[in-house]
């Protein structure tokens, strides 16, 4: 993402009452939003959001409650919890938003497929997700372990299984 992009859905978002300042950031800056841990801790509304920095803050969409100080001290909708709900389709993005202007990693890492924005209640598919799909690529880690062996993060995020050399589980 470009700055001129950043800076144009700002300007578009002050001249709408559809995305506040939060709304924007949560959009542009750079955040991945991981769904592993609620799929191993059985929470399905259990997030871990990581910003551009590497700082990680756990968010649960059901309560809508994140570790953050903006979320816990301002009593207010956090960026973090804003993100997640974007990158799982629970908050919606404006048709008006130029998609150029949102961060590629934007539902990246989440089950399914990111919803980007609707236009006339038809959905605009920005890009699929990395995880639950069937002709996924053996990553590099898990090329380099033995046969039916796949490393954790492919193990954990669902997208392969121990197998034996015949295939079986």
């Amino acid at each position: 993402m470009q700055t001129t992009d950043s800076a144009a859905l700002e300007d578009a978002a002050h001249d709408s009452t559809e995305l506040d300042d939060r709304d924007v950031r949560a959009l542009t800056e750079v955040h991945s939003v991981l769904d592993d841990v609620g799929r191993v801790r059985d929470a399905p509304d259990l997030y871990l959001v990581v910003s551009g920095s590497g700082s990680e803050y756990m968010v649960d969409l059901r309560t809508e409650s994140c570790e953050c100080a903006d979320a816990r001290h301002r009593d207010v909708t956090c960026k973090h919890i804003r993100r997640a709900q974007f990158a799982t389709g629970q908050r919606e993005i404006p048709a008006w938003v130029d998609t150029d202007a949102l961060d590629g990693q934007l539902g990246e890492h989440v089950s399914g497929a990111r919803v980007a924005a609707t236009d006339g209640g038809v959905d605009a598919v920005v890009g699929e997700s990395t995880t639950d799909t069937e002709d996924t690529e053996e990553c590099d880690e898990c090329a380099d372990l033995p046969a039916g062996w796949p490393c954790a993060r492919c193990f954990v995020a669902g997208e392969a299984e121990f197998t034996d050399e015949e295939g079986d589980r």
